[in-house]
């Protein structure tokens, strides 16, 4: 008999082959091959095969319109299993519908194959003639697909979980066995290379419907994810990202854009037959291939050498120049370290101020994180041109991008303009630590520190944390509208204490910073025992308003002025209640102001406070006379 010839297509449209496959259980497998379009006015209803090509020797044989056609031994035996008894079955097979010896037109077909996939009634997924384990999981998994079906419970894992456990409970096997053989026939499933085909993703992502075929036998694709939840099996990764993919009521089909370096990077590890179809195989579910300008570098060409197509990919996803060389002769080294490379050129990218690159690294996915080293060593490279390529990176706006606040304002700022750190910080997701150590910093920048914590505090969404040290450092700079707004904005309670109150005496608005902190008792603020006692000390703040302050928030102060050693003795003592009018409370301050004043001199070592507040909470301590910020007990 004849060897079968291909009759040239069409491919300036959408022409492809499709096959009858013929009737028949025994006897020589036979099938008629015809020229189909994919125009949509033009289809005919048919079937994918998704199958692994396995050892590619063509060492077996059918009738192909009458004539000889030479296939693989894997793909003999599916179509022997695939073919039905009685009527033919319309298929599409990539062995037998394109001719693998026209380069040109493998090129064309494989530019399509998404569209012949979607295009596809169902996909077909051969997984194998069937063993003892696999036939018997298939058929309690046909059965529990049938259940799911009729109860319209394709969502609802726990009533799988039901029915599965009385499907079981029924079989006159023991369950111990039973439970035994089906796991080893899912393994087995999932074992099979066909999981490892690059091809794959393509195929059943685009697949409207997918069954699952091991011999006789058939499911529903999306039936062996939910197996692998009944049975307790956790594939491998590789196995689960294809699972994933199966069309399906339960399965997890993500909506997100699949770029093709994430996928070339995640599927790496995936085998081909051929390198190039590493690539090729990829470019039916890459979203950002077809929407890109040097989308056409990288349309299936296998006229292309593997080290040629190796340089366009390199030309695509870092636009390097055409024709330059990458430094590696295989597919399989260039990916291995393409995740690495990515970094790398990424930040290459950020340092000399390719924006528009380092852009669109970012819309694909990548992530960078501008610190305090990266903007060092863009500084590093001349102050002038330093400043410039941060105000560029300023403006890209993408969520990728992060900057490290402290980084942007200790490191940029000391040679920026404020347009610059205010731009740079717009961009900012993360939160801003306004500590003792940060405050520092802002004082070497002359008169700009109030400027730079207004851009810190208009930073809208953006979160600004202020420390207990930052707060205490803040108070001599802030004016009350802007220490107002920070308040504002924090979650915690600040502790007034003798250090917080003498730090706000070097503000020149002492009296309204204040206020504005007393205003805040109960609930941004809590006045702590040496920050009383410094009420009852300092002059630097109205009589008047310390006996309003004690009236409101008190019920009832005692202070004790006591000795040394040995004997402690209390040297004079002060009492404050809220009973007393606001002109009595005023006259115990002044007092106790007085004493005081005379405290040393009369050898006070230390002062028992004891509260009771307006709110019912009791507070006490016992202070160092020298240093009341330190408590003693």
């Amino acid at each position: 008999m004849d060897l079968f010839q291909y009759e040239p297509l069409n491919l300036t449209g959408n022409s492809f082959r499709l096959l009858m496959l013929h009737p028949g259980s025994t006897g020589e497998i036979s099938c008629d091959i015809f020229e189909a379009s994919l125009d949509p006015d033009g289809i005919i209803p048919y079937e994918a095969l998704s199958y692994a090509w396995g050892n590619i020797e063509l060492s077996a044989s059918i009738t192909a319109n009458g004539k000889t056609l030479r296939i693989t031994n894997n793909l003999f035996t599916a179509l022997s299993y695939l073919r039905d008894d009685s009527i033919g079955r319309v298929m599409w097979i990539d062995a037998i519908c394109i001719d693998q010896n026209d380069v040109a037109e493998r090129g064309h077909q494989v530019g399509q194959m998404a569209g012949i996939y979607k295009g596809a009634e169902q996909v077909l997924i051969w997984l194998g003639p069937s063993t003892s384990e696999t036939k018997l999981l298939l058929e309690y998994l046909r059965k529990l697909q049938q259940g799911l079906i009729r109860q319209k419970s394709h969502h609802d894992l726990t009533w799988a979980e039901e029915r599965w456990s009385k499907l079981r409970q029924s079989s006159d096997l023991d369950q111990v066995a039973l439970a035994s053989l089906q796991r080893k026939g899912l393994i087995s499933l999932l074992s099979e290379t066909w999981f490892t085909r690059i091809w794959v993703l393509q195929e059943v992502s685009n697949a409207r419907a997918a069954s699952v075929c091991c011999g006789r036998w058939s499911i529903q694709a999306y039936m062996l994810d939910i197996a692998a939840k009944l049975i307790g099996i956790v594939p491998d990764d590789g196995c689960q990202a294809v699972m994933d993919l199966f069309p399906g009521p339960m399965t997890r089909r993500s909506p997100r854009k699949n770029i093709l370096q994430d996928l070339l990077e995640k599927f790496r590890k995936s085998e081909a037959s051929d390198p190039r179809d590493m690539v090729y195989a990829l470019l039916g579910i890459a979203s950002d291939v077809s929407e890109s300008d040097l989308g056409s570098l990288l349309l299936p060409d296998y006229s292309k050498t593997e080290q040629q197509l190796i340089r366009d990919l390199n030309w695509y996803l870092f636009f390097d120049s055409p024709g330059q060389e990458v430094g590696h002769d295989t597919m399989a080294s260039f990916l291995e370290m393409l995740p690495r490379k990515t970094g790398a050129i990424l930040r290459n990218f950020v340092l000399h101020g390719h924006t528009d690159h380092a852009h669109a690294l970012l819309e694909r996915g990548h992530q960078f994180t501008v610190n305090e080293t990266i903007i060092n060593e863009i500084l590093g490279r001349g102050i002038s041109s330093g400043v410039s390529i941060l105000l560029d990176l300023g403006c890209i706006e993408h969520p990728n991008l992060k900057f490290v606040p402290e980084s942007v304002l200790e490191s940029s700022l000391r040679f920026c303009d404020l347009a610059t750190a205010k731009r740079l910080l717009s961009n900012q997701e993360e939160n801003i630590q306004i500590n003792r150590g940060f405050v520092d910093g802002l004082i070497n920048w002359n008169d700009r520190e109030l400027y730079v914590l207004r851009i810190l505090s208009d930073r809208g969404r953006h979160s600004l944390e202020v420390t207990q040290d930052g707060l205490v450092s803040l108070l001599p700079y802030c004016d009350p509208i802007l220490l107002k707004t920070l308040l504002e904005q924090q979650t915690k309670v600040y502790r007034l204490t003798r250090g917080v109150l003498n730090s706000a005496c070097q503000n020149q608005q002492l009296e309204r910073i204040i206020d504005l902190l007393l205003q805040c008792i109960g609930g941004r603020t809590e006045l702590e025992m040496s920050g009383l006692l410094w009420f009852m000390e300092d002059y630097s703040y109205d009589e008047q308003k310390v006996a309003v302050l004690l009236k409101h928030h008190f019920k009832i102060i005692h202070i004790f002025a006591i000795g040394g050693s040995p004997d402690e003795s209390v040297i004079w003592s002060s009492t404050v209640t809220s009973d007393s009018d606001l002109q009595e409370i005023e006259m115990e301050v002044e007092d106790t102001r007085g004493d005081m004043e005379c405290s040393e001199a009369l050898g006070v070592r230390k002062f028992s406070i004891k509260a009771l507040f307006g709110s019912g909470r009791r507070a006490g301590a016992i202070l160092d006379w020298y240093n009341y910020d330190y408590s003693i007990e």
